[in-house]
């Protein structure tokens, strides 16, 4: 009796309504911020749930304590927003340990958005002052209170899938990610213990399992053709008007200029290609290496390699031991994620990021934007061209990354641009604080002026005539759907384009509408470069293995998020949280998957032992002799 009475006494209940009233202030604020929308009805109960919490918090905390609390509640709103912004997500706690890394600090948090951490500390602050204002007495049952609060904790915890989509309350969110992140740091309850997975009879081709599967040509190679891997910091093949048209998407960004520079150019843009994961070191472990990347919350993979307690078996090593000429050259600091220590030890020959630009002006923040970065790559190009050696180059820009720094000389010729278009004379129209996604937006048309003139030179100066061009994502930042709360797979829907030497090539290459992953890029250069039967410990499929007729299935995942998949390529996905608890059937058409998914009523084609196995298969690396 007493806990009903403190819940419906007058002080607790102003407390609850103003909880709410300025948690629906904050949401409004995301929303202007970052410009993406939650669903209302997730967002009506995350907001009460958030509210309690809140309530329960302003009416025991005081003291230090409380000034605590006004502090974390301040930096989790500024943290939520950038968040929101960059990702369409809210904050892993997991991943806090990452913003305490110097690069990352230097490249993502000092910028313009730093101006809205003292509006959301003296946001928290005033919350702070009216509480103490209106209830200048909070009633005191600490016990039941912090009862109530563990029945909401654990309710909201099990009505949302994922607790950091954008219908998700940043209070409750993260305070519900507390117990999983300190019980369970790595994300996944990956059990010791052989688990075969059975599934299917294995004489039955249409049905059986196989989510480690290779498939290559393998065929030899007289003049095997040099190779140009450009990877494309987020970009996502939606924004690509056709492709977007295809799957009835809804893209923040429109790139219809690259999309006619490539159809000039004789790529095939690949309709179904799916990006495995979140963040730029898991992409690029599957891109160069032929393997999954790491699904735990830590992304460690890069890590063992780097302090050989894992054998990589990578492409760039496969071709370098043939007489290619490995480089890798991207944007931003090579230190970062330990790149500078990974790539040799992947097999690159030649490895370069931000300290290979000259000018201080070309490397504040994270790196040369874009505008001074492929201009110096195409002088690289044409020099490295000159020799008799064939080359194999991986490229990674960073002016497509947050906070998408574009060079002082683009955005003076963007504000013009606009303000002729507008009739306006002025340089500029609204601060750029209050354009939801328009920094993305002009970093990512940017990108589009200065790739496509990147392509224009190497085509021009003949470094094309004997090249395999590859465009992709390092991974698919961005919603492209409307409704990117209840569908799967909202952040997975990577880039994918090719370009052989001869466009008549593009012949002996699978169709646009194949189920294509970032597995299947290493293999496809093995097949066209002859090396093949050197696959080893890769999987994937290569795009020349036409005579393929086997469904095969995908092992994928959304860090930021937390869910985690099970693609089978004949038409059935299996969403699954991050501990792969709980999972929800899905059906979509193999010829358009990402515009045709459709919920099952059906159980789970595996076992929660399944489940849990094949993600420890998957982040099995060779040990190191």
């Amino acid at each position: 009796m007493k806990l009903l009475a403190i819940l419906s006494d007058r002080r607790f209940l102003v407390a609850l309504l103003l909880a709410w009233c300025w948690l629906l202030l904050i949401r409004a604020a995301l929303i202007l911020q970052s410009g993406v929308w939650p669903s209302l009805t997730g967002m009506i109960g995350s907001d009460l749930a958030g509210a309690f919490i809140l309530a329960v918090l302003l009416t025991l905390a005081h003291g230090f304590a409380r000034a605590i609390m006004v502090a974390a509640l301040g930096l989790a709103v500024y943290a939520a927003g950038m968040h929101l912004t960059a990702h369409g997500t809210l904050f892993q706690l997991a991943f806090a340990s990452k913003s305490i890394d110097p690069t990352f600090i230097s490249g993502s948090l000092i910028n313009g958005y730093l101006a809205l951490l003292p509006l959301y500390l003296f946001l928290a602050w005033a919350l702070h002052r009216l509480h103490r204002a209106m209830v200048p007495k909070p009633p005191r049952q600490q016990t039941g209170l912090m009862a109530c609060s563990a029945a909401v904790f654990l309710s909201y915890a099990m009505a949302f899938p994922s607790l950091t989509t954008p219908a998700n309350n940043v209070v409750a969110s993260v305070l519900a990610q507390i117990p999983g992140t300190a019980l369970n740091p790595m994300g996944t309850a990956i059990s010791d213990e052989a688990v075969e997975i059975v599934g299917t009879p294995m004489d039955d081709p249409d049905t059986q399992l196989n989510f480690f599967y290779q498939r290559v040509r393998g065929d030899s190679v007289d003049s095997p053709p040099n190779v140009l891997l450009i990877m494309i910091e987020g970009l996502s093949a939606g924004y690509l008007p056709e492709i977007s048209q295809y799957h009835d998407l809804q893209p923040l960004v429109t790139l219809k200029d690259l999309e006619g520079t490539l159809k000039s150019q004789g790529f095939r843009v690949y309709r179904n290609h799916l990006s495995l994961e979140r963040q730029t070191d898991r992409g690029t472990f599957s891109i160069v290496c032929g393997r999954y990347p790491d699904f735990r919350r830590p992304s460690t993979k890069l890590l063992d390699v780097t302090e050989e307690r894992a054998t990589p078996d990578c492409l760039p090593a496969k071709l370098r031991d043939t007489g290619y000429h490995t480089a890798y050259w991207q944007a931003a600091p090579t230190n970062y994620m330990q790149k500078d220590a990974f790539m040799p030890k992947a097999g690159f020959l030649d490895v370069t990021g931000a300290e290979a630009f000259d000018s201080a002006e070309d490397i504040k923040g994270w790196g040369p934007a874009d505008p001074v970065y492929f201009p110096n790559i195409a002088k690289r190009l044409k020099q490295l061209d000159q020799n008799d050696t064939p080359w194999f180059v991986t490229l990674l820009n960073i002016g497509t990354h947050h906070p998408f720094d574009i060079g002082e000389e683009a955005e003076e010729n963007l504000a013009k641009a606009r303000a002729a278009l507008e009739g306006n004379t002025k340089d500029s129209d609204d601060p750029p604080l209050l354009q939801p996604q328009q920094a993305r937006q002009d970093a990512m048309k940017v990108m589009e002026t200065s790739l496509g003139h990147f392509l224009e030179e190497l085509g021009a100066n003949g470094t094309l005539d004997n090249t395999l061009v590859i465009l992709t994502s390092d991974e698919s930042g961005g919603f492209v759907r409307a409704d990117h709360e209840t569908l799967p797979l909202n952040s997975n829907l990577g880039m994918l384009a090719i370009r052989p030497p001869g466009p008549s090539d593009l012949t002996e290459y699978a169709s646009e509408n194949t189920i294509t992953a970032q597995l299947d890029i290493p293999m496809t250069i093995l097949d066209v470069t002859g090396r093949g039967k050197y696959a080893g410990n890769m999987i994937g499929r290569s795009l020349l293995a036409l005579n393929d007729k086997k469904n095969r299935d995908i092992l994928l995942a959304d860090t930021y998020t937390g869910l985690k998949y099970f693609l089978r390529e004949k038409g059935e996905l299996m969403a699954c949280t991050e501990l792969l608890a709980r999972c929800t059937s899905w059906t979509f058409d193999p010829n358009r998957v990402f515009g045709s998914f459709q919920e099952a009523d059906t159980p789970p084609f595996l076992t929660l032992d399944e489940r849990l196995t094949l993600f420890k298969n998957a982040t099995t690396l060779t040990p190191s002799d």
